[in-house]
């Protein structure tokens, strides 16, 4: 019996064998290389140089730095929920069962499928100074030209609405949410007299918390890693006001070859995103609500 059990565990281990190479080549040794650098002035041609915490005491008085780590908390701040308001009012106007709803429906997931680079390219497009749509349009009503990517107050909500309309994914998520709520719960609701605006804070919200915590998570790790948007609208200006930590992290190691100093900004980011996200699942549990545990309960 205990032979038998242990050839079975040795070709469980054979067959994934594959893969814990792969995730310890690939993600623990880099990992672990990159924390140990992280602490060094390395340029990736000299030697490493141990220098202790100093590249993370370096970024407390990193003006540039802070200015992208604000400019990140912003998106999170302001962009998560507005993007994930937007996608749950977005799901529940799909959900109408009209005529040609499945047509709207594949025509809004499309721009999920777009490669983020073609997306800024479009945004260029449409918010460029001279030639770009929106201000052609303005010029045809008699109102000014705004200079969208060189303005500070401007930039940001423009990036924000390229999350917005790449929301096709999460807007499925919540949609098949929505299919999956009983109907006898909103009929109990309407013999009860509650109405469109009740029903929607007392049924449709609470059932869609779990996909509501999946899509908060998930925007809040995409914002924070947000690089393409920063780098081609506008090269994280004017006066660094789109620069994001990501792509200043980019900036540090490539352009400047500050190898060490941009690992201690990777594995700040990494332990916020972390911490944020354990805080998140934690406080989940006085507002998710499961109709599984209620029933076991």
């Amino acid at each position: 019996m205990m032979a038998s059990k242990w050839k079975e565990e040795l070709k469980f281990l054979g067959f994934i064998s594959p893969w814990i190479i792969g995730f310890l080549v690939f993600f623990v040794v880099p990992a672990f290389t990159s924390l140990l650098y992280s602490f060094a002035d390395y340029n990736s041609v000299a030697a490493p140089v141990w220098i202790g915490f100093k590249n993370y005491v370096d970024l407390l008085h990193d003006h540039i730095y802070l200015k992208s780590f604000g400019n990140t908390i912003y998106f999170v701040i302001i962009a998560v929920p507005v993007t994930v308001t937007f996608q749950i009012l977005t799901s529940v106007v799909l959900n109408v069962d009209v005529k040609g709803v499945h047509f709207f429906r594949t025509f809004y997931y499309l721009p999920y499928l777009v490669p983020p680079v073609a997306t800024v390219i479009l945004w260029v497009m449409l918010f460029g100074t001279d030639s770009g749509m929106v201000n052609q349009l303005l010029s045809i009503v008699g109102l000014p030209k705004f200079d969208w990517f060189g303005t500070e107050s401007l930039v940001k909500p423009i990036i924000i609405t390229i999350g917005i309309w790449m929301s096709g994914g999460p807007v499925l998520v919540f949609l098949a949410a929505l299919k999956g709520i009983p109907g006898h719960l909103y009929e109990a609701a309407k013999i009860d007299g509650a109405n469109v605006v009740s029903r929607f804070f007392r049924i449709t919200l609470p059932m869609l918390s779990p996909s509501i915590l999946f899509a908060v998570v998930m925007q809040m790790i995409y914002y924070f890693q947000m690089f393409t948007e920063s780098m081609l609208l506008n090269n994280g200006g004017p006066n660094y006001a789109s620069r994001t930590y990501m792509f200043n992290t980019f900036q540090t190691a490539f352009r400047d070859f500050k190898f060490g100093y941009a690992m201690a900004q990777s594995w700040i980011l990494f332990i916020i995103i972390l911490i944020l996200t354990l805080i998140v699942m934690k406080t989940s549990q006085k507002w998710v609500y499961y109709e599984s545990e209620k029933g076991n309960g």
